[in-house]
């Protein structure tokens, strides 16, 4: 019998094939199973089973979720679409992840209670597992709030880094650097009568790990900026003079 597990609780919600049909089929919890002491038992969670031909789209970016997906055989990559190729680039697609059997794609939406972000495609014929939405919405919605809030955070972070990854990919180090300070500033600036005060009290090493890359770089480009009369540095402190300039030196991410 195969068993997939996903940790939806403190308790593992086990997803079991059944007896499979053509079509579709059924996942059997344990009839001990109880998702916390107040609710009542997960019997179980209907699902269809779909093959897709290589090239064919699953989701698309901006789409709301339709489902909950478990990868049983064959690839699938996800990747977000720029307009323009860039940088390192030759294509629009930026590839996050490439999804093997037995692993679960599709959740992030459904979590996060947003539209998709990315666009799943076939690169090797799949056969997948699909489980509605509105399903996996309900069964999240007896979930503790406090772990349906870990959950909700560890979706957005998740986005977050991804984000990061794909940002420190294709930009330059003067606009990694331009982009941390502004995003710091708007997260921890405080406002003075000079400008923006970014006062973290962060190591050179640090704001360079920060922005990927070297302490000499970071230096380079902060006094860069500084000659442009973008910022202003006092020790650790930096101050924004212009952030709509050195908004732009970040390329508009």
């Amino acid at each position: 019998m195969t068993k997939f597990n996903s940790q939806f609780n403190n308790e593992t919600i086990q997803l079991f094939s059944g007896h499979n049909q053509n079509l579709t089929g059924s996942s059997q919890a344990p009839q001990n199973f109880v998702m916390n002491n107040s609710l009542p038992m997960f019997s179980e969670l209907d699902y269809e089973v779909k093959t897709f031909n290589e090239g064919e789209t699953i989701f698309k970016e901006g789409e709301a979720p339709k489902a909950l997906y478990v990868l049983k055989s064959g690839c699938v990559k996800i990747f977000i679409h720029r307009e323009a190729s860039r940088g390192r680039t030759t294509t629009s697609e930026y590839v996050t992840k490439l999804v093997s059997p037995n692993e679960i794609f599709g959740y992030k939406a459904i979590v996060s209670e947003s539209n998709t972000t990315s666009y799943a495609k076939v690169v090797k014929t799949a056969t997948v597992w699909v489980y509605s939405a509105q399903k996996i919405a309900a069964l999240l919605s007896q979930v503790n709030p406090l772990l349906k809030t870990i959950m909700k955070q560890s979706a957005t972070d998740l986005q977050s880094y991804e984000n990061l990854n794909q940002f420190h990919y294709l930009a330059s180090v003067q606009e990694r650097i331009a982009y941390q300070i502004t995003s710091l500033a708007d997260r921890f600036g405080v406002k003075t009568s000079r400008g923006i005060s970014l006062n973290l009290k962060l190591t050179r090493n640090e704001f360079a790990q920060l922005a990927s890359t070297i302490n000499e770089s970071l230096s380079r480009h902060l006094t860069e900026f500084k000659n442009e009369g973008l910022i202003d540095i006092n020790g650790k402190e930096i101050i924004i003079l212009n952030r709509e300039a050195l908004s732009a030196k970040s390329g508009n991410f």
